[in-house]
């Protein structure tokens, strides 16, 4: 059976609830970890995301400070880019170092027998997770341009 606009915008609508389940879990681990109600100076974060040389063509990108503070999150586009945002969109990550966790999954349309097909990840499961992903980040004053190529 071919998806329909109908199905396929049930399938968008899917990925991006799973999406920000998963960031919402995660922004909520981190809770408290920084000052409240004070803006810590960020910079701005721009990169792409690729698996095996090809761009991942949805998901999440965060950053977290390993010295506290909050996260940045970011969705990553089609064509595998991503603009992190901590406080307002396009404003970046707070400066420092940081541990990176990135999830991508595609959430086929589904079917009226089965209208939530199960998730395939497009990356593995551990770069989901920042204390396994392996992956870190400094930001800096000014423009960053950080690319993963997991």
């Amino acid at each position: 059976m071919k998806p329909t606009s109908l199905t396929a915008g049930r399938s968008t609508r899917l990925r991006s609830t799973v999406s920000i389940a998963i960031v919402s879990a995660l922004l909520l681990s981190t809770a408290g970890c920084g000052p409240t109600g004070k803006r810590i100076a960020t910079a701005p974060v721009k990169g792409k995301v690729t698996y095996k040389g090809a761009p991942v063509t949805t998901g999440t990108v965060m950053f977290i400070p390993t010295t506290g503070g909050p996260p940045a999150t970011a969705e990553i586009q089609p064509d595998g880019t991503y603009s992190l945002k901590t406080y307002d969109p396009g404003d970046g990550a707070v400066l420092g170092d940081h541990t990176v966790a990135v999830t991508a999954m595609d959430l086929p349309a589904g079917t009226p027998e089965d209208p939530v097909a199960a998730p395939t990840m497009l990356v593995p499961p551990e770069f989901g997770n920042p204390s396994t992903s392996g992956l870190t980040a400094t930001v800096v004053e000014g423009d960053n341009a950080l690319d993963f190529d997991l």
